[in-house]
């Protein structure tokens, strides 16, 4: 429960509506505006992997530094706040507004111009275009745990084959038809609509047959796998035990669902079993907006393999990295879903309690702020060891020391398997 979407699906559509306008802009045209900075072959670009996002280092236009998360499911780049932008004096070529679900909420964004960034010191992508919001609706960091201020979107990824080594925490922008896949890369059956790949992959559910859906590859989703389920659909496929699962927020609202395990996936000539799923509620009028999209594969997932995209020739391959391919799914065993905030992101607040779970009935609630954790004060603890303590294993003891309403109160639990 502690772990969740990177940012809705909502927010996906959102950008979508936005991102049409940028399509001139985002095709051949920017492609000669990128820079390789030195004289390797390939590019390397180092990683920090937070929280199971991938999170590069980008200096805009020669003087800001900021931190991106790297997503493949992203068409575009986005910066989440227009006060570095304000800063920078950049030139604004329209705007758009998009109300939430809720009708009340508007979602306001510009498209700007002309813009240089430098990435990982490696990559130089001048005089691009991208979306930059007015404020920032999402706070990633509330999930991430670290500061994130922008999104790099496959705009800049698809000149190249896009190697994910997660062994070594480096992204390689290999040149154009000159990656070759090692023997022991399998390539993946995928299509790649608008640069996004979707890959073609056999799933069972809880079925005693598979049934091959399509999936988007989302580096951009700190989870494992997410299946979308149609409510307006006679054939709903879920695992016998699941519990109420917080996905992410969306613009004007909590997006919910529910999580359980995937009794195996297929993938890479790999049987992939009791695979953490969320399963998300949707309408199959949505179909056609999300491509025929069907879930998405995370980093949770990803890093299990080796995986390399070839934007050039439209292909996927996926390697098993060792043993780390069959090692076993972990979920939250605690019942709690966790936020960061505060000045340096050391406020840990609960966002959610399952009600029968270890801290539901221990007394946790939704709004508790943990200070301390087995007798470590929280500020020594990031979100990443918290969420990872709380996926421990079944019978481990948990001390929480919260603040409630400016009290201090004591719990006690011990962990057991929900899902």
């Amino acid at each position: 429960m502690s772990g969740t979407l990177s940012y809705s699906w909502l927010f996906r559509l959102l950008l979508l509506l936005m991102a049409l306008a940028l399509v001139p802009c985002t095709s051949g045209a920017q492609r000669l505006d990128m820079k390789v900075l030195g004289k390797a072959k390939r590019i390397e670009l180092p990683f920090i992997l937070e929280n199971d996002f991938i999170v590069l280092p980008v200096l805009v236009n020669n003087v800001v530094p900021l931190r991106f998360i790297l997503d493949t499911g992203a068409e575009n780049t986005v910066l989440l706040e227009k006060q570095v932008t304000d800063l920078l004096d950049i030139s604004y070529r329209r705007t758009f507004e998009v109300r939430g679900a809720d009708v009340d909420s508007v979602l306001t964004a510009y498209l700007a111009t002309g813009v240089n960034l430098r990435i990982a010191n490696r990559l130089l992508a001048r005089n691009r275009s991208m979306l930059v919001l007015e404020k920032n609706y999402f706070n990633f960091e509330r999930i991430t745990g670290t500061n994130i201020h922008g999104i790099l979107g496959a705009d800049f990824l698809m000149r190249f084959s896009v190697e994910f080594d997660f062994k070594k925490n480096v992204v390689i922008l290999h040149e154009p038809h000159k990656f070759k896949p090692s023997n022991r890369h399998v390539e993946i059956p995928a299509t790649f609509i608008r640069n996004r790949p979707y890959l073609e992959l056999p799933i069972r559910v809880n079925a005693q047959e598979e049934t091959t859906r399509k999936i988007l590859l989302d580096s951009g989703a700190g989870l494992t796998l997410l299946l979308h389920t149609f409510g307006d659909s006679t054939d709903v496929d879920l695992p016998v035990q699941t519990i109420p699962a917080y996905i992410a927020d969306g613009l004007g609202g909590k997006l919910e669902g529910s999580v359980g395990r995937c009794r195996e996936v297929a993938l890479a000539g790999k049987s992939l079993t009791n695979v953490v799923s969320y399963f998300q509620p949707l309408d199959t009028t949505g179909l056609d907006f999300l491509n025929g999209r069907e879930g998405i594969i995370g980093n949770r997932l990803m890093k299990r393999f080796n995986v390399a995209i070839d934007y050039v020739q439209e292909k996927v391959y996926f390697r098993p990295e060792g043993r780390s391919w069959k090692a076993k799914f972990r979920y939250d065993r605690s019942g709690i879903a966790i936020v960061a905030g505060g000045a340096n992101l050391r406020t840990y607040t609960v966002s959610n309690v399952v009600k029968e779970s270890p801290a539901g009935e221990a007394g946790v609630q939704v709004g508790d702020r943990i200070v301390g954790m087995n007798g470590t004060s929280a500020t020594f603890l990031s979100l990443g060891n918290i969420i990872r303590k709380l996926e421990g294993k079944p019978g481990k003891r948990i001390r929480l020391r919260l603040r409630r309403q400016g009290k201090y109160v004591e719990v006690e639990f011990r962990l057991r398997d929900l899902i």
